[in-house]
């Protein structure tokens, strides 16, 4: 190694006070560094300077950011890998790599997102749903499937605070006609799509009748039709209590969910008009595909009037006709 300042090539290696500047905050520690033995001039060590580095990362990280340790005890503990992790928080995989090996900082979008998990875990639900076009089909069940065994999801869906609003048909969200809905339509085999909208229009239809719905659910609307808020994280958490199996098949590029009741349903939950409700839709779509019962639902103004990813109003429960 030869110095630049008087080409000497004497040089000795001795610890260093750095004072360094990271966003606008004063970081100070020791390292070593080699130094000239004729000028005392520092010279440059790839290794010893990386070290310095990476020393300086980790000093303003353990005071003002977030250490590489929490980052990755924070994607262990929802047992993700490191891709799903950083398609969740939004950031590039390589990205992510920088950050648990402590050779970058966290942005401040990026800080902000992971404090936020590290002190309220339950909201990567939320992330999950606001980057969803970030993953596949695959992906997503994959994330549902992992993510429900590190949350109470039934805290999470059912123990909100109820407030009526045209959004819920003015009904408190009930998790036994929830599940029992569900069960009934389910009592063979049917594919998710179908369950979904048969749900929507037994909802839509009492609420058109009564002006309350039966379970209390909301819905939005995607690309396949109206369907229940939480519907992946509703069907995954009757899966973990064993009331239903989710069987996904293969038919060329298509994916087929298949829905399978393992209990029977409980019809003392309804009352006789919910019950004539859930025969009546039952009936009226038993010859439906589901590619034919999403096609019929995206007819409704209910879904040409209402933004994609938005949630549905119980008052377009009016323009439905079944005739």
């Amino acid at each position: 190694m030869k110095c630049d300042n008087c080409g000497s090539v004497e040089t000795y290696v001795t610890e260093y006070n750095h004072n360094y500047i990271i966003k606008n905050k004063e970081i100070n520690f020791k390292s070593k560094r080699r130094f000239c033995r004729s000028c005392n001039c520092l010279i440059y060590d790839k290794d010893l300077d990386n070290l310095a580095s990476e020393k300086a990362i980790f000093t303003y990280n353990k005071l003002y950011g977030i250490p590489k340790e929490k980052i990755i005890k924070l994607r262990n503990s929802y047992n993700l890998s490191i891709g799903l992790f950083a398609k969740i928080i939004g950031c590039a995989k390589k990205t992510l790599i920088s950050y648990e090996k402590g050779t970058s900082i966290p942005n401040d979008n990026y800080t902000i997102i992971l404090n936020s998990l590290i002190h309220n875990p339950k909201i990567i639900i939320e992330l999950i749903e606001s980057n969803k076009s970030n993953f596949t089909d695959k992906e997503y069940f994959k994330l549902n499937t992992k993510i429900i065994s590190n949350n109470n999801i039934d805290q999470l869906i059912f123990n909100e605070e109820f407030v009526p609003t045209v959004y819920n048909g003015y009904t408190k969200l009930d998790k036994n006609k929830v599940l029992n809905m569900i069960l009934f339509f389910a009592d063979d085999i049917i594919l998710k799509t179908k369950l979904l909208k048969e749900m929507f229009y037994s909802d839509f239809i009492y609420y058109k009748n009564t002006a309350s719905s039966i379970t209390g659910l909301e819905y939005s609307k995607i690309t396949y039709g109206p369907v229940p808020d939480n519907y992946e994280n509703i069907l995954l958490l009757y899966k973990e209590q064993n009331y239903l199996d989710l069987i996904v098949e293969y038919n060329n590029e298509y994916e087929l969910h298949k829905i399978i009741s393992k209990k029977k349903f409980d019809k003392n939950v309804f009352s006789k008009e919910e019950l004539n409700t859930l025969k009546n839709i039952k009936k009226y779509f038993s010859n439906f595909t589901s590619s034919s019962i999403a096609e019929f639902s995206h007819r409704e103004k209910a879904y040409i009037n209402t933004k994609f990813n938005k949630k549905i109003e119980y008052d377009y429960a009016f323009d439905i006709e079944l005739n």
